[in-house]
């Protein structure tokens, strides 16, 4: 399944036509009218894409992306499957000679279901093996892995590869953290890390996680609610203080990113900036809600939006947006692959691809997501500073307890 291919000759009674999801874009954008069925209809029909953006002011490659990606968002929850048909409610998949497993960035998960797609049919011509895949959608998925780990009891239990991000269930030393420890599995990705990376240590001292990339978080600013010769705030540090208290969103939406904010911010500050930053969140937002719908109704809404670097290029049309990458660097969550040590042949190609430049240059230049290949090009600024919780973090503390705790830290603080 591809994107939508949305282009300026489109009028918009076409565009929402085909595409009703994009209709709350229009409307959250100043275009209200396209919220009226009748005037939709009517005026709709007269005006084009192009002549929209114009009589706006806005960016049209900008807003067409943030159109486009509306549309990505909706056919993600359609679900994209391969050619193992399995239960939407398991994450594990029950057939197949090989099994796959595990949960996508939601930008990122059709470019690589479709690369993906070729080497699966390949490997069943070449070999007769049939592979069997359930790559969710990580902004849907949680549940269904909480579920899906729990019966997970013996190695036998387990897929052949695991795809993943954040911190949560795969650190939890009463979950995936066990297989872990006994040696189950194994990284067979590159030696050395992307330049951008080397720094910060993300490869795996003990040979058991792949790092494939880094999920970024950033810093959204509405200029327009600064205070005359107010600065803009450029660290984690200074957000945390008293002068944006009700002023911050946080994607708490996102868990993957919000767990692995909340770690980073308790381990680099203790409890008191975990209580800081609950007191000074004006409300939770999925970051395309925050990118999307900057400039709320009324001049309300957050002054600082956390969301990932993917989400913040979503504004970019907004002169009145800055987006921040914190000098003190943004706090990063993990994109990982787990490789079961004793998988088949064939799973440890497959285990290739996904550590392959071809799916670096994916996650990187269609998620701007970092990947932790050597060859790939990031797109980041040419300072652009990473805030990583760490190995050595990692194994000393209990990520299962640690990350409930920061949770009701975060929570009591903001009742």
């Amino acid at each position: 399944m591809s994107n939508a291919t949305i282009t300026p000759e489109m009028t918009l009674f076409d565009i929402t036509e085909k595409h009703p999801e994009t209709i709350d874009v229009f409307v959250t954008n100043g275009y209200e009218h396209v919220g009226d069925e009748s005037k939709r209809t009517a005026q709709g029909k007269m005006v084009t894409l192009d002549q929209a953006v114009k009589m706006k002011g806005k960016d049209l490659t900008a807003f067409t992306k943030l159109l486009s990606n509306a549309v990505a968002e909706h056919n993600e929850h359609q679900d994209v499957t391969l050619n193992v048909a399995e239960d939407e409610n398991e994450i594990f998949p029950s057939r197949g000679d090989i099994r796959v497993a595990g949960l996508l960035p939601c930008p990122v998960r059709i470019p690589l279901l479709e690369a993906f797609d070729s080497l699966n049919q390949e490997i069943t011509a070449e070999t007769g093996k049939t592979i069997g895949v359930k790559l969710a959608a990580a902004s849907v998925g949680a549940d269904i892995l909480d579920a899906g780990l729990a019966k997970i009891e013996t190695e036998a239990d387990l897929p052949d590869i695991f795809l993943s991000a954040g911190f949560e269930a795969f650190f939890d030393k009463r979950n995936m953290a066990r297989f872990k420890n006994k040696g189950v599995f194994t990284d067979r990705s590159w030696d050395t890390h992307n330049e951008l990376m080397t720094p910060y240590g993300l490869k795996d001292p003990d040979g058991h996680y792949a790092m494939l990339g880094v999920v970024p978080a950033v810093f959204l600013v509405d200029k327009t609610q600064l205070e005359e010769g107010e600065d803009v705030p450029r660290t984690w540090a200074e957000i945390l203080g008293p002068r944006f208290k009700g002023k911050v969103s946080m994607p708490v939406g996102d868990f993957d990113l919000f767990n692995g904010i909340l770690l980073t911010i308790w381990k680099e500050f203790g409890d008191a900036s975990v209580e800081a930053i609950g007191r000074n969140l004006l409300e939770g937002m999925h970051p395309s809600q925050a990118a999307g719908r900057f400039a709320p109704k009324g001049g309300k809404g957050p002054m600082i939006s956390v969301i990932p670097y993917f989400f913040s290029k979503m504004a970019q049309f907004n002169p009145n947006a800055e987006i921040v990458w914190p000098s003190d660097g943004a706090v990063v969550s993990p994109i990982f692959m787990l490789l079961k040590k004793d998988a088949p042949v064939e799973a440890q190609r497959i285990a290739d691809f996904f550590a392959s430049k071809e799916v670096g240059e994916i996650l990187s230049h269609r998620g701007l997501f970092p990947s932790c290949h050597p060859e790939v090009e990031n797109k980041v600024p040419d300072e652009a500073p990473l805030m990583w919780l760490g190995w050595d973090f990692m194994r000393d503390n209990d990520l299962g307890e640690l990350i409930p705790r920061v949770n009701e830290i975060f929570l009591k603080a903001g009742e």
